[in-house]
């Protein structure tokens, strides 16, 4: 143990002369978090929570489907209607042209006459159908048809995503299929009164007889969305705390060429007492960063008119998953630089696969987003363990429990990099040069 402590009191000597760079250690890190998560905050969050998509919108029906065509997706609340720009009334041909070019994604255009004519076609079918009820065994309409139909147009941008225009398509033929069921009810009622004008039948809505309701398999009632600071702010600080590997490597090359590591094996210690007291003062730093990063998201980030980080009640929970996280990347750190043999190595190396880590787990772009193959890809990321955990408490409300899962396979990945480094540096000591 004395050993241990010695080796432990030689690291922070080591940190501790190099003031800037540890507080660099720790700011870095905080504005990282506030920088990357204003960026996604005013790109596509503010599109996935508050969506105000830009449509242009060409009324030359005056009358009442287009009106109401008009007021439906205006009350859906996702759409921005643009029936004029600089004074000038949209027309079919600047509306074409402008999706054309991509200055908007959707334009909407209701033709001429087009409540005329579903008018016209709905009064001849319900005429049809009191006729047949009122005068059975006379068909005064037989052989009148009308195949008249309407062609609302939707220009869409080529770049515009299938699921989006699925999405509005769908909207608008909801809109259609109201409008046009009231006018039905509203030509039969017409129809009631020229065969019982004694009786004066106000006009009734159909009452909607079918409803959805949205049920949280957690019981909590309110719909919780998770903000870009929930994502980003453990994202971030899973990050910097893998991305310590490049200092820690950086110690661990310059320790063996320099040739402390061969002074220090000569008191005589184990591979595994030096790298349990390199983890032991890292793993300080990488908690206290975490700490910074979740003060940051709570107290800074909202200072810009983002949404506060709300990480729950299970503080316990989240301090053992972040010195499980921590550990595997001094783990990875720790094998990263006894295999490397040069700084050039490490750091090239360290840095690009802690990217790739990174963007694979799902820290950059949600995993849910990703195709069936990276979705699996994923969950091979140690990067992805330690994210799922913290989404988990932060979002879901787990407790250490629910968590065990991850907290298992973080503590495996540390428990085996570690040992690797200790075999091969065993099998292989170092030799100075």
């Amino acid at each position: 143990m004395f050993k241990y402590f010695a080796a432990y009191r030689k690291e922070w000597l080591i940190l501790i002369r190099d003031p800037a760079g540890l507080v660099l250690l720790f700011l870095m890190p905080m504005v990282m978090v506030v920088v990357l998560s204003m960026v996604q905050e005013f790109g596509w969050s503010t599109v996935s929570r508050e969506p105000q998509v830009p449509v242009l919108f060409v009324n030359n029906d005056r009358d009442s489907v287009g009106d109401k065509f008009q007021t439906g997706l205006n009350e859906a609340r996702i759409f921005t209607l643009i029936s004029e720009i600089d004074s000038v009334p949209v027309t079919q041909e600047m509306a074409r042209q402008m999706v054309l070019e991509g200055t908007y994604q959707i334009a909407v255009v209701i033709p001429e006459r087009t409540s005329e004519r579903i008018r016209a076609k709905i009064r001849l079918l319900v005429n049809k159908t009191m006729t047949s009820l009122m005068m059975p065994d006379q068909d005064l309409l037989a052989g009148v048809t009308n195949n008249d139909s309407v062609e609302i147009l939707i220009y869409f941008d080529p770049a515009v995503r299938n699921s989006f225009r699925n999405a509005f398509l769908s909207a608008t033929k909801e809109f259609n299929a109201k409008i046009e069921s009231r006018m039905i009810f509203e030509t039969f009622q017409e129809e009631l009164r020229k065969y019982f004008p004694q009786f004066n039948m106000p006009i009734i809505d159909y009452e909607q007889s079918v409803y959805f309701t949205e049920i949280f398999p957690s019981g909590v009632e309110e719909e919780l969305l998770p903000s870009t600071t929930q994502h980003n702010v453990p994202s971030w600080a899973i990050f910097a705390m893998f991305f310590i590997v490049v200092p820690l490597t950086s110690s661990i090359i310059k320790e063996r060429d320099e040739g402390n590591l061969i002074r220090l094996m000569t008191i005589p210690v184990s591979y595994m007492t030096i790298f349990l007291a390199k983890v032991g003062v890292y793993l300080v730093i990488c908690f206290f960063q975490f700490v910074l990063m979740v003060l940051a998201g709570i107290y800074i980030l909202p200072l810009f008119n983002m949404p506060p980080l709300e990480i729950g009640t299970h503080y316990l929970a989240i301090a053992i998953l972040t010195i499980a996280s921590s550990l595997a990347a001094l783990g990875y750190g720790i094998l990263l630089g006894t295999l490397s043999k040069t700084h050039q190595q490490a750091a090239a190396f360290g840095a690009v696969s802690i990217v790739v880590m990174a963007a694979v787990g799902g820290l950059w772009v949600p995993v849910y987003l990703m195709g069936s193959v990276m979705k699996h890809v994923a969950t091979f990321s140690p990067l992805n363990w330690a994210h799922a955990g913290f989404l988990d408490i932060f979002l879901r409300g787990s407790t250490l429990k629910d968590i065990l899962p991850e907290l298992i396979k973080l503590f495996v990945f540390f428990t085996v990099t570690i040992s690797i480094a200790a075999i091969y540096r065993t099998i292989k000591p170092p030799i100075s040069t």
